[in-house]
């Protein structure tokens, strides 16, 4: 039986992606997919993100590749382009040929298999993932926190009262497993799964591996970021 192997945040964690395949040792049926932010912070974002595609994994997209597709876009206009990138960002602007420009295009906000959805940042229990608007889309790339009326908290206005996006999400829309958040450990609640586990800041890179998508049995495993 084919197993969906999903990994965590990379952020262009090259050398530890390599290493953790060869732990895992995807077979040819296995699908595996990213939860974004594949590039910007490590050292190796080109490479991780052509590996993915030399090897058939996909990702869906993050807030970081989210930047650099609309501040393309708005290269395209002869306005200023409003989007301000730092120099890790600038360098990977550079280096990206047409394959790589397309690959991210076309990631999408979402993948879903059987009772498991795939995303970056989190889902607001009133979000329906078939009838999202702009703004929902912004958000589910971004979510931390909600405040007590489960409204969105935007990142660097959350305050003791804030409440984790998954500690209230109830599952309506199946079993999400995301990013975004780095967790020292794995954190799992009843529905879902965060796996970033901080691999750029030296902790560790985390996959969730199901054997079956339909009753969620799964297994977690994790190699240690390298020491600089």
């Amino acid at each position: 039986m084919s197993k969906l192997i999903v990994y965590g945040d990379i952020h262009g964690c090259y050398d530890e992606l390599v290493r953790f395949r060869q732990k895992i040792k995807p077979q040819k049926n296995d699908i595996e997919i990213c939860v974004g932010d594949v590039i910007t912070r490590g050292k190796d974002s080109i490479k991780a993100l052509r590996y993915l595609q030399s090897n058939g994994i996909k990702s869906v997209i993050g807030n970081h590749e989210d930047k650099l597709i609309r501040y393309l876009k708005h290269q395209k206009k002869d306005k200023n382009n409003p989007i301000t990138l730092d120099e890790d960002e600038k360098d990977i602007i550079i280096n990206l040929n047409s394959d790589d420009i397309d690959f991210l295009q076309n990631m999408p906000l979402f993948l879903r298999f059987g009772k498991i959805i795939v995303l970056h940042g989190g889902l607001q229990n009133h979000q329906n993932l078939d009838k999202l608007s702009k703004k929902d889309r912004a958000k589910i790339l971004r979510l931390r926190f909600v405040d007590e009326n489960q409204n969105f908290v935007s990142f660097g206005r959350e305050n003791e009262e804030s409440i984790f996006w998954a500690d209230v999400y109830d599952g309506n829309q199946g079993f999400i497993v995301y990013g975004h958040q780095y967790f020292k450990e794995v954190k799992q609640t009843k529905n879902t799964l965060g796996i970033d586990t901080g691999c750029v800041y030296g902790n560790k890179l985390s996959a969730v591996i199901f054997t079956n998508t339909q009753t969620k049995e799964f297994s977690i495993q994790s190699v240690k970021a390298n020491v600089a």
